[in-house]
């Protein structure tokens, strides 16, 4: 099976036990080695520590490698894993009925995170070559090339800030957002002054809790009966604050609406958060209710940007100001007064004379 960044072969032992050989990709358009080493380090990390520590239910790591080890014979990344039972989630074909069955199940799921705070904001890494040691597991936040890993961070405020500080370094020197990068370099300074906002009064030394990075619906395995036998693709996951960490799954968007700058919930959304009320979990059901303002400041932001056009960034900015209840000016509007007030900062400077 092959994806866009991994590529999985099923191996069939004699007795019919059957396991999944996991392959990192390597493209002109992937990370550089010691980046892809991280991430790997990270996903076969975090699968054993929620395999040893949590109920979730995840592949059981028999062995993993990185493309550098001198020892490893293949000369590729490679993770391999139990394989489960089941099939990927279609969120959005599935029937109101199994969405209320999977919704109950990933309410368990949650509240079972919840059980397993983090004191510092990072990705649990790991320390040893190879092999499954749990006792080789560091945590630390995001790897950046020249750099290295950033963090771990005590704060919101702290992790925050420096990942996209990181960012407009990136945009700045041409390395993300190449299609408007002075637009998308404002965009994220301001995401920048919001979270500062959001986060300047709480305190350090909170819980932070994992976060999968990536909820589109495929990452849950479930049965013929929309039971979920396991949650993969754990790359590139750390721990947020509470508001980030159980605030609504992607796919549960109303994605055109979201894109249009709009922040009603779904319907899906309203009856999670209902969910955590009929277990008793008010705080968990206020994230799911306050779930715009956790995910548009981070939204669209680092490698993988959304802003391929001027419209669409406008309309994201647009839903950005609503989420916060800010005065509501058009994007063009408010890129003149942006500009002015951010005109001595060096790296916006550099790109307007590119420009």
């Amino acid at each position: 099976m092959m994806g866009n960044q991994n590529c999985h072969a099923e191996i069939t032992f004699d007795d019919k036990v059957k396991w999944l050989a996991r392959f990192r990709l390597a493209r002109t358009s992937s990370p550089p080695r010691e980046v892809r080493d991280w991430i790997l380090r990270s996903e076969a990390a975090t699968m054993i520590y929620l395999q040893h520590y949590t109920r979730i239910p995840t592949p059981r790591v028999f062995d993993w490698a990185c493309e550098s080890d001198p020892e490893n014979v293949l000369g590729a990344d490679y993770i391999l894993m139990e394989k489960l039972d089941g099939k990927s989630l279609e969120w959005d074909t599935a029937t109101s009925q199994q969405k209320e069955k999977v919704m109950r199940q990933l309410v368990d799921i949650f509240i079972e995170i919840d059980k397993h705070p983090f004191k510092t904001i990072g990705s649990l890494v790991s320390s040893v070559e190879n092999g499954i040691n749990i006792q080789g597991l560091a945590h630390q936040s995001t790897f950046r090339v020249g750099t290295g890993p950033l963090g771990p961070f005590c704060s919101s405020l702290e992790g925050s800030g420096a990942i996209l500080e990181s960012c407009l370094r990136m945009i700045a020197s041409g390395e993300i957002d190449t299609c408007f990068p002075v637009d998308t370099y404002l965009f994220h300074r301001y995401c920048q002054d919001i979270v500062s906002d959001l986060f300047k009064d709480v305190p350090s030394g909170g819980q932070f809790f994992l976060r999968h990075p990536d909820d589109k619906g495929d990452h849950i395995l479930v049965n013929d009966h929309f039971d979920i036998v396991g949650v993969i693709d754990w790359e590139w996951t750390q721990t947020v604050s509470k508001a980030e960490a159980f605030c609504s799954p992607c796919m549960m968007w109303p994605v055109d609406e979201f894109y249009d700058g709009l922040n009603e919930l779904s319907t899906d959304e309203l009856r999670l958060a209902a969910i955590f009320r009929e277990k008793e979990r008010e705080d968990l059901a206020i994230c799911v209710d306050e779930s715009r303002r956790a995910q548009r400041p981070f939204f669209a932001l680092g490698l993988e940007s959304s802003f391929l056009d001027m419209k669409t960034l406008s309309h994201l900015f647009a839903g950005l100001q609503r989420a916060f209840k800010f005065e509501d000016q058009e994007w063009k509007e408010w890129k003149i007064k942006a500009l002015e007030k951010w005109k001595d900062d060096e790296l916006l400077l550099g790109l307007l004379e590119l420009e």
